[in-house]
């Protein structure tokens, strides 16, 4: 054959050949580009899932309040809008974290609350904006007492609850493009709007198949008529980096560029956070910080609380109020406590065994303070270190829902193994005095909102001394949180001089190595 020849059945073969080469880089590049949307679409579709999550927990929380203030107010033995009456209605509202007022009604008519007293001429409601299951609904209703309030309420029988107008502060901002309806599962009744919701379906769930620029995402309550509808426009390529798109263009010229996306996408799936704090968790990934506690009389080192803290396989630090929740849910609760108990006992084991007045105090969950395993495993860990029980202090939240009866067997175990116990957050759950009184408690950590209100001339300084006359009245100590500037200091001095106070006047939290000595 000629050397004519040859490249002419050359260049046959590479015309035969051109098509499939050019199909083959069209359909690597459709794929790399539908997987490259695909991944952002999942991306944008998490963060609105994760923040419909949130809205409808703070929703279902919200709710909550609502309904045991109206029940608890209904249960009240008190005659109507007494003075008896009155202050039982003030302390259902103070005790609730998400009501702003409770009050009586007769015949539709407001005619005294726990903010406004005995109303001069009582107020007729306007005629709801939904009836379910006996309670009556109104959104952002105003006028009612004075034209500038207007709030979202809920009524049952002859009692009337006003929310909080900051009940939703924790969820009321939204990224740009992104818009969210509180609403009844029929969507017959809007409680609350956030972002834009011009163009919102409230009735439209997303499918797993939907690739397009709009996210939806749609959750509803198991126990409440609640639900909440979210939109989010941002799922596009082209909103992209211009240079992002070229990239993925000339990386679509790679046949492996597809599986490569593919393969990294089940590596991200891998190292998702809650894997990671389970690893974190079960291996040894958890660090500790130590707070120091301090006599307000004359600044002494007394103690420190132990802070968790913990970063991802990322190097990035997670914060403890998304971390701890995460390892309840997993049930990795009690782990989590082991491994803090055994650090600090570890790292603080001198200093507790050099000076037997100092002590640490730990936060545990009221499943540990039941768990008879916990107990048990407790006792060894301060048997093996040397560590006296009474320096070991043990925590508790106010807002425990485990029953109160087995909360005080198990802490009455302990206390009577030598652990002393505090309420952690005093004033952000729903206990009253009672409770309090039967509880073997030897002391009470008065959250720092209340020290936030020092100075301000805020109402919540007479709640403070009314705090510290109950700690007199039941003889238990008195810590105080977030103590920031000497004013603060000194106003607690002087209303009790016994206190022990933290915050960051008096120390920030720190490492063992950076603690200070006295």
């Amino acid at each position: 054959m000629s050397r004519s020849s040859i490249a002419h059945s050359y260049r046959i073969a590479l015309e035969g050949r051109a098509p499939f080469v050019t199909l083959t880089a069209v359909v690597v590049l459709a794929v790399t580009l539908l997987t490259a949307q695909a991944m952002l679409v999942q991306r944008d579709r998490a963060v609105l899932d994760a923040y419909a999550d949130r809205l409808l927990s703070q929703a279902e929380a919200v709710a909550a309040a609502s309904t045991l203030a109206l029940d608890q107010a209904a249960a009240l033995v008190t005659a109507p809008c007494t003075s008896a009456d009155l202050a039982e209605l003030r302390l259902l509202a103070f005790k609730s974290r998400y009501v702003r007022d409770v009050g009586r009604l007769q015949d539709d008519r407001l005619v005294c609350s726990a903010a406004w007293g005995v109303l001069a001429a009582p107020v007729r409601m306007p005629e709801p904006d939904r009836r379910v299951r006996g309670y009556r609904l109104w959104g952002s209703v105003s006028g009612i007492v004075d034209s500038r309030v207007a709030a979202d309420m809920s009524a049952k029988g002859d009692v009337i609850v006003t929310t909080s107008p900051s009940a939703f502060d924790r969820v009321d901002q939204l990224a740009s493009g992104m818009g969210a309806l509180l609403l009844t599962r029929d969507a017959g009744h809007v409680f609350q709007r956030f972002g834009d919701v011009t163009a919102l379906d409230p009735s439209r769930q997303e499918a797993w198949s939907d690739l397009g620029s709009t996210r939806h995402s749609r959750r509803c309550s198991a126990t409440f008529d609640i639900c909440v509808a979210a939109r989010a426009r941002q799922s596009s390529l082209l909103s992209e980096s211009p240079w992002i798109v070229i990239g993925l263009c000339l990386l679509g010229g790679f046949a492996g560029s597809g599986l490569g996306l593919l393969i990294s996408a089940s590596q991200r799936n891998h190292r998702s956070l809650p894997k990671q704090l389970e690893r974190a968790i079960l291996g040894d990934g958890l660090t500790l910080v130590y707070q120091p506690l301090r006599t307000l009389s004359d600044r002494r080192l007394v103690g420190v609380e132990t802070l968790s803290r913990w970063c991802n396989e990322q190097g990035e630090p997670v914060p403890p109020d998304t971390f701890v929740p995460m390892a309840e849910r997993q049930r990795l609760g009690g782990a989590l406590a082991r491994q803090v108990v055994r650090k600090a006992l570890a790292e603080l084991g001198d200093r507790l065994r050099d000076d037997p007045t100092f002590y640490v105090s730990f936060n545990v969950s009221a499943t540990d303070v039941v768990d008879a395993a916990f107990r048990a495993y407790l006792n060894a860990a301060t048997a093996q270190s040397g560590i006296a029980r009474q320096q070991v202090v043990l925590e508790i939240t106010e807002r425990s829902t485990t029953r109160h009866h087995d909360l005080a067997d198990g802490m009455t175990r302990l206390r009577e193994d030598g652990y002393p116990f505090y309420i952690d957050d005093f004033g952000t759950g729903y206990s009253n005095f009672a409770y309090l009184a039967e509880l073997p408690l030897d002391a009470i950590k008065m959250d720092q909102r209340f020290t936030r209100a020092i100075g301000t001339g805020s109402a919540i300084s007479q709640i403070i001394e009314a705090i510290c006359v109950m700690t007199r009245t039941l003889d238990i100590g008195l810590v105080v949180e977030g103590v920031e500037t000497e004013e603060q200091a000194q106003v607690m001095v002087e209303l009790m001089p016994s206190a022990v106070a933290q915050g960051w006047l008096l120390g920030r939290p720190v490492t063992v190595d950076a603690l200070p000595v006295a």
